[in-house]
């Protein structure tokens, strides 16, 4: 997972400070008051919008292409290491853009960080998208963390462990875990978790119908709508399902 050795001397502080100088000049105070509001963050904000930390970041880390695995973490960190929303979704960027440099043994950091996330703006991207790519590629290696983030207290960790699969599902694989996962969340009462579900369910639609509209139809009784409203816009048969969940909690007509 290592990359140049001509890396090794980098300066993640100063690196992320420099990425920190950057991203703010696309902040605005007033943008910055209404996302915090918004997300209900205790983060500080910037301002600026996702795609001016993106490009920031992606411009840094092209003049680093062989930026190590160490040195990739060790500037995530730095970014993270201070409460400000961008400063975090910077480091999230950065891990986007090495994802070969990640392997199984950086779960734990995954976990510790997306304990710190409260807020879907920073976790569906670290969860989604990084973690969901890694998982991917290192099934077996990382199957047992989602399985303890599933059963987790905290809602945003079972709302990880459904996004984490999604690299995996979108191409078909490991399906039965996806509808394990989501089975066994259908008591969960948490908006964040149910609306979740709906989501990966609906990316996974269009690809594999048959499957998610036969889960959808074994479990209309106990299915949310916010859940269920998700994978019925990409089903051809979505109208026929929304039927049997209004008839089957209504049977009284």
């Amino acid at each position: 997972m290592s990359g140049s050795a001509a890396e090794s001397d980098i300066d993640p502080v100063a690196v992320s400070n420099l990425l920190f100088v950057q991203i703010g000049e696309f902040g605005s105070p007033q943008r910055a008051s209404t996302e915090r509001s918004y997300l209900k963050s205790q983060l500080r904000h910037l301002g600026a919008p996702v795609p001016a930390v993106r490009r920031v970041v992606r411009n840094w880390a092209r003049r680093h292409p062989q930026l190590s695995h160490d040195d990739i973490f060790a500037v995530a960190d730095a970014l993270w290491a201070e409460p400000v929303h961008e400063r975090r979704l910077a480091a999230i960027e950065l891990l986007q853009v090495y994802p070969r440099r990640i392997g199984s043994d950086d779960m734990l950091w995954f976990d510790l960080r997306l304990r710190e996330c409260r807020t879907w703006a920073l976790v569906d991207p670290l969860a989604g998208l990084v973690v969901a790519d890694l998982v991917a590629r290192s099934w077996s290696d990382s199957l047992h963390v989602l399985d303890l983030w599933v059963d987790d207290p905290d809602f945003w960790m079972r709302r990880a462990a459904v996004l984490a699969l999604r690299s995996a599902v979108r191409r078909g694989d490991h399906m039965d875990q996806l509808f394990a996962y989501a089975e066994r969340l259908l008591p969960d009462t948490e908006f964040f978790v149910r609306k979740a579900i709906g989501w990966v369910l609906r990316e996974v639609a269009p690809h594999h119908p048959r499957e998610v509209s036969a889960w959808l139809r074994a479990n209309v009784e106990d299915i949310s709508l916010i859940t269920l409203r998700e994978p019925l816009r990409k089903l051809p048969d979505g109208d026929e399902i929304r039927g049997l969940y209004e008839t089957r909690r209504n049977p009284s007509g």
